[in-house]
């Protein structure tokens, strides 16, 4: 009887393990990213519903997937921390940043790279020769204030240009706008705006406007590319997911051999999904541009935890950010 009693209890046991194991995996994923050329794979696999093909490949069956589209990293990392999002498209400083705040609790890591794209920072007033060039008049548009990796690479050139003391003395002359917001202020020339932070197309579209011309790029202040944006998530989701996240990590990989394949069919794509009026042979060449380069990757974090750290924006930086920073499965350089 008492063997009876407890093989039924065993079968019972097994039964509720596999039923909760089958129910373990979330049936919908949430990915946010942001506005530009940077965030093509994200596109595509929206687009071609590569998450939905790949999670039914690894026996999840149906997932749904929704995509956001957010002004910046800030807006992001409050999402993944209060459990809205899955997976944020951060850029360099949003990713340390969250990073930092989440040790110990939710352990926000990136899980892959998307790209390194050089940032640009276009003028359109014919003064501005040099940083030493902005009047206290002046505005600069970034996607966010202070936090952004634009306003911070604007805080490492104006170390370069004042001292590491004056790291912050162009931030008074910053104000936070989406990429398009900022572009369409440069197109009309009548506002405070005479500069723009900006990534692609944005840039490019902006130098179609007679006098917007570059002041410098990312690649200048930094010496080299970094990525322009990670994907992140939470170790929560990481461990309780394992399925769905390698779905998406496999989801990722084949967006990225699509448009390294075929960069007028990304472009095309591009275009059709956005309504940019962008040129195709422009979209092209940005794509093929040295300073671009489409990879899973995560490319030189420590240039900015480097910085954060030498100047307190930072209060604990890694040691070794490519340990620290990153899930196992994401590749460094």
């Amino acid at each position: 009887m008492w063997k009876t009693m407890i093989s039924a209890a065993a079968l019972a046991l097994a039964t509720f393990a596999a039923s909760t194991g089958a129910r373990a995996e979330a049936k919908e994923l949430r990915v946010a990213k942001q506005y530009g050329l940077g965030y093509i794979q994200l596109m595509l696999m929206e687009d071609q519903k590569l998450v939905e093909k790949h999670a039914k490949e690894a026996g999840l069956g149906d997932v749904k997937v929704t995509w956001s589209t957010f002004r910046s990293s800030d807006v992001m990392n409050d999402a993944l921390i209060s459990g809205n999002l899955d997976f944020a498209a951060l850029g360099p400083t949003g990713i340390i940043t969250i990073w930092s705040r989440t040790r110990g609790s939710f352990d926000v890591r990136a899980a892959s790279g998307l790209n390194a794209m050089a940032w640009t920072l276009n003028v359109r007033d014919p003064s501005i020769k040099a940083l030493r060039d902005f009047k206290p008049e002046h505005r600069i548009a970034v996607p966010a204030v202070k936090v952004s990796g634009q306003a911070t690479a604007l805080q490492i050139a104006a170390a370069k240009e004042w001292g590491d003391k004056e790291y912050e003395k162009l931030d008074s002359l910053t104000v936070s706008l989406s990429h398009p917001d900022a572009t369409a202020m440069m197109a009309a020339g009548k506002t405070e705006i005479v500069a723009s932070f900006t990534s692609p197309p944005f840039a490019d579209i902006q130098l179609r406007t007679p006098g917007v011309r570059t002041l410098m790029t990312s690649d200048d202040i930094l010496g080299g590319p970094v990525s322009f944006n990670v994907l992140a998530t939470t170790g929560k989701f990481r461990n309780d997911n394992p399925k769905l996240y390698g779905a998406f990590l496999a989801a990722l990989k084949e967006a990225t051999a699509i448009v390294a394949k075929d960069k007028g069919a990304a472009a095309d794509a591009y275009k059709r999904l956005t309504n940019d009026k962008s040129p195709r042979e422009d979209l092209i060449a940005i794509l093929d541009a040295k300073t671009t380069h489409i990879t899973t990757d995560v490319l030189n974090l420590g240039a900015f935890t480097d910085f954060m750290g030498k100047v307190g924006r930072l209060k604990n930086p890694p040691k070794d950010w490519k340990a620290e920073m990153l899930f196992p499965e994401a590749t460094a350089r």
